[in-house]
């Protein structure tokens, strides 16, 4: 088991919009897609957040990474642990959108390859080369402004920063809403090269095909609890629906 989350509990200030989680336990092996369903609102994204430790002091959980017991109080922790969160909203918090491919790269690295913001090491600049090659990347080079790309280049520049913290575990909330056919089996193709190096890769999506067709395992939320927990033969979009709109 690569991760193992007990009887995490999230309880939002006063006033916020945020969904209130309640006793979340699941566990993820080495090798593994498990795909997170629900309706919107369900608390699937706030799940996410809380993985990553941005709600740090609202939250309590026992969280395991290979066994180990890790307390995680903001998203560098994340990193530090092997956690990576690639968010729903690219253009909103993934991506900077007036900075640099190479820039947004950068952003969660930034202590490892200088202490200024504005990067020139070549150690930094062969690794923003290899995921623009590893992600097929269409763009004339690092130095292009995120702005300047489609939605599934961009998306491609918000996975290629969280490789190169280098995860163990990596979060993906919608990774391909709003972007092209072909864009998406490029980033499936990733995935299924990630999970096949024993990455593990935790995935809210929205889509039904798609969380069926890439899931090993499915866990389904409603207003923010865990209703079932699905394997592969189990899966069907009604039992998936019944539990998201908690008829089951």
């Amino acid at each position: 088991i690569a991760l193992k989350v007990e009887n995490l509990t999230y309880t939002p200030p006063a006033g916020s919009f945020r969904r209130s989680l309640k006793n979340i336990s699941l566990h993820v092996r080495h090798g593994e897609v498990l795909g997170i369903a629900g309706l919107a609102g369900a608390g699937r994204s706030e799940l996410f957040e809380c993985l990553a430790g941005v709600h740090y002091k609202d939250t309590t959980a026992k969280i395991s990474i290979d066994g180990k017991e890790v307390t995680i109080k903001n998203p560098a922790d994340a990193i530090k642990a092997g956690i990576s969160f690639a968010t729903e909203d690219r253009k909103g918090t993934g991506l900077v959108l007036q900075r640099s491919i190479g820039e947004n790269m950068s952003l969660p690295l930034l202590k490892k390859f200088s202490p200024a913001f504005f990067m020139k090491s070549g150690e930094e600049k062969k690794e923003w080369n290899k995921q623009m090659e590893t992600l097929r990347v269409k763009a004339p080079g690092t130095k292009t402004l995120a702005s300047a790309l489609s939605g599934g280049n961009q998306q491609k520049v918000v996975l290629g920063r969280w490789l190169m913290t280098e995860p163990k575990i990596l979060l993906l909330d919608e990774p391909t809403r709003g972007i092209d056919v072909g864009a998406k089996q490029e980033i499936y193709k990733l995935m299924v090269d990630l999970v096949t190096q024993g990455k593990v890769i935790i995935m809210i999506s929205s889509d039904m095909p798609e969380l069926i067709g890439m899931s090993d395992r499915i866990i389904v939320m409603h207003k923010g609890e865990i209703k079932g927990s699905l394997t592969r033969e189990e899966f069907s979009q009604e039992t998936i629906l019944s539990l998201a709109s908690g008829i089951k």
